[in-house]
């Protein structure tokens, strides 16, 4: 690893902890903040004395990525390939696959197998959001009277399903993408055999790209059970009811 990388890998980790660290921190502030403002109703769930205890253990880690930062701007650090354009393995293997006359049996078993990864990552991401929905229905689960109950519960359901399901997702769509870079390499050799035995191209036309992968319809698709699932559960007609209150109150007309 030359010293460029090393020191780029020690800025994303630097700023990887802050993330981490002031999300943590912010948490913690506004648990400790409700737990005593259940207590004392007047008090605040922010303060300043909370926030500079939470936030002072970071200062000296914030202090060195500023420092870090600077001497990468002095020394002129940069990634090199930064600037260069991103391989895209579908186009590549559609660009080098519309070349080929007669596809060969492993571009065949290729195709198959990124075409069965696409519906494994879509299945996945929508199996995991069976919980979530299920959680959503049960009206129980949204007392009016404790909100910090109720948000802290929809996350504990909401966070680690969807993280699993992108998770799949994006597991699958790496190994689809693997798949396109190995039939584009198989097409590259069909077409060196092809050339040899004297076959010319068909030349038949590129598929048009889907303009809705697996996961975006899969992100769709849960978005669409999430508002259904809000206004089954009497959501949407507290949000109705709260933005008509709120906006005859500031108007003056309640």
């Amino acid at each position: 690893m030359t010293k460029s990388k090393l020191f780029l890998a020690m800025q994303a980790a630097i700023c990887v902890a802050l993330a981490v660290w002031l999300s943590l921190s912010a948490i913690g502030i506004w648990r400790e903040g409700s737990a005593r403002k259940a207590e004392q109703p007047m008090e605040s769930v922010y303060t300043p004395e909370a926030v500079a205890e939470r936030f002072a253990p970071i200062a000296p880690l914030m202090i060195a990525g500023a420092a870090l930062l600077v001497a990468g701007l002095a020394l002129g650090i940069r990634d090199e390939r930064a600037e260069k354009p991103v391989r895209d393995a579908q186009l590549e293997r559609d660009l080098l696959a519309v070349r080929v006359a007669e596809p060969s049996e492993e571009m065949r078993a290729e195709r198959r197998r990124q075409r069965g990864l696409a519906w494994v990552g879509g299945g996945l991401f929508a199996l995991c959001m069976v919980p979530v929905l299920v959680y959503l229905l049960n009206s129980a689960h949204f007392p009016e009277a404790n909100l910090e109950g109720m948000f802290l519960g929809l996350l504990r359901v909401l966070v680690p399903w969807t993280a699993v399901g992108l998770g799949a997702a994006a597991v699958c769509a790496v190994l689809a993408e693997r798949s396109a870079l190995r039939e584009a390499q198989a097409a590259r050799e069909r077409l060196k055999a092809e050339k040899a035995a004297g076959v010319a191209a068909l030349r038949r036309p590129a598929d048009p790209p889907k303009k809705t992968g697996v996961l975006q319809a899969a992100v769709l698709l849960a978005a669409i059970v999430l508002i259904l699932a809000g206004v089954f559960n009497g959501s949407a007609r507290d949000v109705l009811v709260k933005a008509i209150t709120i906006c005859t109150e500031c108007v003056g007309l309640g």
